[in-house]
């Protein structure tokens, strides 16, 4: 392993943060800025599009069904990566600019982010699965991120605990980390709150104030709350407020299943993805696992399932072995039917902006920039034009 990873996580850090806060490529539309605006869902997306809006000056009012961080966000493995985005070329960088978000929100005044940046170490016991490790790795590298092929001795110094097995081929990438969402998700709404942001919670959305093709504001179960723009951020519970306005936005339900055991003594400081096992380490000690990368759903009770899990976690990580599990959750991911993020001004209603994806975690710094200018500034992200909520018809 290089011993210039340090280095380059540094500087490629500055770079992307550079470009973001650049625009990274945009062009001015005729439209007239929106400067009270209503955010519906506090999830990460949510929290981001209005801390982003609040910096910015903008009037925001964040509506959330039950609890901030209470859907997807919270039940999210949270690994902030651009490594597995490997398909697309477009979606990895919109990922790259949302970690390099992240770096910058780090270095913002207000309440500290729970990031924990130690890298993501790969590894896989075949040669098909490895030759596909290593396919990725060489197309990401293509592209400019830091990522480089490891061995079991550079394995074990990157987490002397694990106890990897057979190993064809791994890959390390030192730019990735993780994150609380739930405390990510606090501390995003505190900052957006000191700015001015009023956060209300439960409110129950149930339709739009609509005024000659164009959106005036929310309906809800406490009464209407208008406003320039509204953005809808509320993740599976997204398409149907749509669909009330006739816009198309098809998602699906991609349940995971993560294991959180009570604190440990300190094991790793790296995401592990093991041939059969995803396991990072939180701040204050807990293990975090899946079954699979974002946690995969399996028969049985949650307690059979979380015992499963754990016990795969333990044949990598033998410390855990023994590790009281605290709770076995289920998280229902959201992946519109294409997979991609949809992201933008709904067609046929003027004023309605979309912010729907998987992958929200990493991409949240991202879409929260972007959407604020978008909103704002009458302008077009070059960034999110494969994005658009328009390629539903």
């Amino acid at each position: 392993m290089s011993a210039t990873s340090l280095d380059r996580r540094r500087v490629l850090g500055l770079l992307g943060t550079s470009l973001l806060a650049a625009g990274w490529g945009r062009h001015v539309l005729a439209a007239r800025p929106s400067r009270k605006v209503v955010v519906v869902g506090a999830g990460i997306l949510g929290a981001a599009i209005g801390y982003e809006l609040a910096r910015r000056g903008a009037e925001v009012t964040i509506l959330e069904k039950a609890k901030p961080a209470a859907g997807t966000t919270g039940d999210s493995f949270a690994y902030l990566n651009a490594s597995t985005k490997s398909s697309s070329k477009p979606y990895f960088d919109l990922n790259a600019f949302g970690l390099a978000g992240w770096r910058r929100w780090q270095h913002e005044a207000g309440a500290e982010l729970p990031l924990q940046w130690g890298g993501a170490a790969y590894w896989r016991d075949d040669e098909e699965a490895s030759a596909k490790l290593q396919s990725t790795l060489r197309i990401v590298q293509g592209w400019g991120y830091g990522g480089e092929r490891i061995d079991a001795d550079d394995l074990r110094r990157l987490a002397p605990k694990v106890v990897p097995g057979k190993l064809v081929s791994g890959a390390f990438y030192d730019e990735e980390g993780a994150v609380d969402p739930v405390g990510a998700v606090d501390a995003l709404l505190d900052r957006a709150k000191r700015l001015g942001a009023v956060v209300r919670h439960p409110v129950d959305v149930t339709g739009f104030l609509v005024d000659g093709g164009r959106v005036r504001g929310v309906r809800t179960r406490d009464g209407d709350v208008g406003a320039d723009a509204v953005v809808l951020a509320a993740g599976l519970g997204s398409q149907a407020l749509a669909q009330s306005l006739d816009v198309a936005l098809p998602l699906t339900a991609s349940q995971g299943v993560l294991v959180h055991t009570a604190p440990q003594p300190r094991l790793l400081d790296v995401v592990v993805f093991s041939p059969r096992s995803t396991i990072r380490q939180t701040r204050d000690g807990r293990i975090v696992s899946s079954s699979g990368h974002e946690g995969s759903a399996s028969a049985g009770t949650p307690e059979e399932q979380g015992r499963r899990i754990l016990g795969a976690a333990a044949r990598v990580l033998p410390q855990v072995a023994d590790a009281r599990i605290e709770r076995v959750s289920f998280g229902q991911r959201v992946l519109p039917s294409d997979t991609f993020p949809v992201l933008g001004f709904a067609p046929k209603v003027a004023q309605l902006y979309v912010a729907v994806t998987h992958s929200g975690m990493t991409l949240a710094p991202a879409i929260g920039r972007f959407a604020a200018q978008e909103i704002l500034d009458g302008i077009a992200i070059e960034a999110l034009a494969p994005f658009r909520p328009g390629r539903f018809g």
